[in-house]
């Protein structure tokens, strides 16, 4: 069994090298969840001081019954984002073939204060109380294993939670008056309509699913930042990324967000 530090190698060697991650057979497959998360925290470690990259927060994948199943798993799960993988919408991405996976339009969150261990557990009203912004946003999913949705969670953990690129709207820092759990929720792809939904669709609206990543990041003794985003997980069906595309999520009051798949 290769080391936690040796099978991020692994991972990001996928991802710097553009090459199939072959899911292995049940049986042989990474199953175990804090395994998967000491390999994601060896890679972490690696990201940051062999290549500079820079945390800016967190994402939350699976965080509804929807996304879950299409992945065949039964809870969420957390990974980290970078200031290398995100950007201001509108956004233009290069397209890594078999690597970009979906499109997952979701709310985002900017938490103001930090998140102490000794306040968890968490809730909804304690995490919009520690909120300094709201934002609309599209989260693109990536990873080189194949077929990615038999990889099985603990291998999506393990890869940086399947975390490609992260498109962000325009932060809003008074949305006392908006709608953001029954507010419906676009996504159209070159002008065509393929997918809806409402921030109501991931566990608790985004302060719920928000809380549930607090509380877990709690239970393994770390905090969430002021300063911190979270993206809290996709509000429809994911739809899948193609080369050249144009997709823009119309969240109504909360904002747009778009970006173009370029071809490298």
């Amino acid at each position: 069994m290769p080391s936690p530090e040796q099978a991020a190698r692994t991972l990001l060697g996928h991802r710097a090298s553009g090459t199939a991650n072959p899911v292995l057979p049940k049986g042989q497959r990474l199953e175990d969840f804090p395994q998967a998360y000491a390999i994601q925290a060896a890679g972490d470690a690696i990201l940051r001081a062999e290549q500079g990259y820079v945390p800016i927060g967190y994402k939350i994948g699976a965080s509804n019954r929807v996304a879950r199943d299409f992945l065949g798993i039964d809870r969420p799960f957390h990974g980290r984002l970078y200031r290398q993988m995100a950007g201001p919408s509108p956004a233009a991405v290069p397209f890594v073939p078999d690597f970009f996976k979906a499109y997952e339009p979701e709310i985002g969150i900017q938490i103001g204060r930090d998140l102490e261990r000794s306040g968890a557990p968490f809730d909804a009203a304690a995490i919009e109380a520690a909120t300094q912004a709201v934002l609309p946003a599209i989260e693109l999913v990536g990873s080189h294993f194949t077929p990615w949705t038999e990889a099985g969670a603990p291998n999506l953990i393990a890869d940086n939670a399947a975390f490609a690129h992260w498109v962000m709207g325009e932060p809003i820092r008074d949305w006392s008056g908006l709608d953001l759990l029954d507010a419906p929720i676009v996504l159209d792809i070159d002008g065509v309509r393929r997918g809806e939904g409402k921030g109501r669709n991931v566990d608790g609206g985004a302060f719920g699913a928000a809380a549930w990543l607090a509380n877990a990041l709690a239970e393994k003794g770390q905090t969430v930042r002021a300063g911190d985003y979270i993206t809290t997980g996709i509000v429809m069906p994911p739809v899948a990324i193609e080369s050249g595309q144009h997709a823009v999520a119309d969240f109504g009051c909360l904002g747009r967000v778009e970006v173009r798949m370029v071809p490298r």
